[in-house]
């Protein structure tokens, strides 16, 4: 049976690349911050992962900030997902943020080194693939987000800097990695660890008030199985993939959900990208958004299709099931 280790199990995508590898036959190790976790994530994953394959994971303790016990977590498998990405606490400058963020990739590969471990499939973002708002067309693979762009948060500039130090580090160290750049990521959620659904359950909270920006929104779930066929398969030895082309923009799921969740009596109307702009100075979470708002390009995930054989849920299925997930948790009042 072939081992994976999967970075930051607690996570959002984490818990459904977990599930993915147990349910196609590999042990899993997993790495938490603290290992008190160990039992409600296993409580989570038993929903999605039956009780013989679920045997198969195991935990250890290790800190993305921190290069300790990565190694000896690491020992005796074939390959490393990763998936977690240290985020910072929201108050570190752009260079602060960047620094956490190639660490936190220096930190597991340098382990993987250690641990004699060559293949590695890394998440990366399609903010490292972000172009200035007034460039058109189709983005492939080819296509770097220049840090420089003064457009860029710190979040965006902080991706771009981490899977460029991932290549760097596979060059120097001759590992055969390969990244997933997924879009807005959503889907079922596993734990009330919501991530970007919490943008969702705004809207399914009424939120009014809505910035007209097309998000390119890669399933969760689509995303897990990406991890597992790029590692599985040859091609994808050095590659990028897109991971999100298909778009809807915070109108359209609003629209959606009043149409499938009329008991919620759901109101929504387009907040100006002028308004927008004036709001983003005073809210950081719609900072981020600003660039996008006159965007005029779109990614292609024809490379994963082509290579892979991958296939993903329409994004109006993937926001029905990832609000579906939230009512019946109980989360919508």
């Amino acid at each position: 049976m072939k081992k994976v280790v999967v970075s930051g199990g607690s996570g959002f995508v984490a818990s459904w690349v977990i599930a993915d590898f147990l349910n196609h036959g590999y042990a899993v190790t997993t790495s938490l911050r603290s290992l008190t976790k160990a039992d409600g994530i296993k409580r989570a994953l038993a929903r999605y992962v039956p009780a013989t394959a679920l045997a198969n994971l195991t935990f250890f303790a290790a800190d993305l900030t921190q290069p300790d016990g990565w190694a000896a977590g690491m020992a005796g498998a074939d390959g490393v997902i990763h998936v977690a990405s240290p985020l910072g606490h929201g108050t570190e400058s752009t260079d602060e943020l960047v620094r956490i963020a190639r660490d936190g990739v220096q930190n597991v590969f340098q382990a993987a080194v250690t641990a004699g471990i060559t293949r590695i499939v890394m998440t990366s973002s399609q903010a490292a693939s972000t172009p200035d708002s007034q460039v058109t067309g189709t983005l492939t693979e080819d296509f770097w987000t220049d840090p420089q762009n003064p457009e860029l948060d710190a979040y965006r500039i902080s991706k771009v800097t981490a899977e460029r130090t991932a290549w760097e580090l596979a060059a120097a160290h001759h590992l055969d990695l390969t990244t997933i750049l997924p879009g807005a990521i959503f889907g079922p959620v596993m734990t009330q660890n919501l991530s970007s659904n919490a943008i969702l359950l705004q809207l399914l909270q009424g939120q009014p008030a809505l910035p007209k920006v097309p998000l390119e929104i890669s399933d969760v779930r689509d995303l897990a199985t990406l991890h597992r066929l790029a590692f599985e398969q040859p091609v994808a030895s050095g590659k990028r993939y897109l991971a999100a082309s298909q778009t809807l923009t915070m109108l359209d799921v609003a629209r959606l959900y009043q149409r499938h969740f009329p008991q919620l009596h759901l109101h929504a109307r387009p907040l100006p990208n002028w308004a927008t702009r004036v709001a983003a100075k005073f809210i950081p979470s719609l900072r981020a958004l600003v660039p996008m708002l006159d965007r005029q390009y779109h990614h292609t995930t024809a490379a994963a299709e082509t290579d892979l054989g991958w296939q993903q849920h329409t994004p109006d299925d993937t926001v029905l099931a990832a609000a579906q997930r939230l009512i019946s948790l109980g989360l919508v009042k």
